[in-house]
């Protein structure tokens, strides 16, 4: 598995190594220096981001409430999540069992409760019903790392990683069903994906599968369309037509418009 802290050393690297001269020394062994690059390089990322019309700033900003909510060592932080957003259970600074959760998932559902807490809907890969726990139980969870796919691009969110084993798994049936051979790089994406996303969230694999079996069916064979033509409402009513023309009311005394049955029409005079 690869290095993420040396990746971002090398990243910090390559942005001083074109920014400053070659005589400073280098950011590794000087964190005052480390921390004004990645001070220059988040503002960087941000206006290459709008440039490009790509939006980070939803992540930046849950970055930043998450360092508010830290707090100091003595601070029980009360997280503002939003939906999607990655979660374990908290944990406790101390002990055996720390930066150990027993799962991870991701928010799928927000509501406040009677007494004022924000009850959260924790969608758990590879577990069939939802977990309905409170905010203050909750912190969030590291991020799943990126995942380069052969078929599907890069996958960063555990959400996306079951919409993706969704669709890939959906292809692959519909191509067996029409006699065609698996694709070796769908395959194998499956695979990983299963296998990384079960890692994350303290599952496995076959059972993130036996989870998503439902909805791979749904994807891989989705209700038939209608044919076109009127809808249902439509011909209901054109059933009720054509109605019987009601019956005059001998009572009714409004003027008519129509001739009497016994007048007959009078022939026109030719005028020489």
């Amino acid at each position: 598995m690869p290095d993420h802290d040396e990746a971002v050393a090398a990243a910090l690297d390559s942005y001083q190594y074109r920014l400053l001269p070659d005589h400073i020394h280098s950011h590794r062994a000087d964190p005052t220096l480390a921390e004004r690059l990645i001070d220059s390089f988040l503002q960087q990322l941000a206006r290459y981001a709008d440039r490009r019309d790509l939006d980070i700033h939803d992540t930046l900003a849950e970055l930043h409430q998450q360092r508010i909510d830290r707090g100091g060592p003595d601070h029980a932080p009360e997280y503002s999540f939003r939906l999607g957003a990655q979660v374990q259970p908290r944990q406790q600074p101390t002990g055996d069992q720390a930066g150990h959760p027993l799962w991870r998932g991701f928010i799928t559902a927000l509501a406040a409760t009677p007494d004022g807490q924000v009850q959260c809907t924790v969608r758990i890969p590879g577990v069939n019903q939802a977990l309905q726990v409170t905010a203050a139980e909750l912190e969030p969870a590291d991020s799943l790392l990126p995942l380069p796919t052969r078929t599907a691009g890069i996958v960063i969110h555990a959400q996306e990683a079951e919409q993706t084993i969704i669709d890939i798994a959906a292809r692959l049936k519909r191509a067996a069903g029409n006699g065609l051979a698996a694709n070796e790089h769908a395959l194998a994406d499956l695979a990983q994906l299963t296998m990384r996303l079960s890692v994350w969230s303290g599952g496995q694999p076959d059972a993130i599968m036996r989870h998503l079996y439902d909805r791979i069916i749904d994807a891989a064979h989705p209700p038939s369309q209608e044919r076109p033509g009127p809808s249902a409402a439509h011909r209901l009513a054109a059933t009720e037509f054509p109605q019987k023309r009601p019956s005059p009311d001998p009572n009714d005394s409004r003027p008519s418009n129509r001739p009497a049955p016994d007048a007959q029409r009078q022939p026109r005079k030719h005028r020489p």
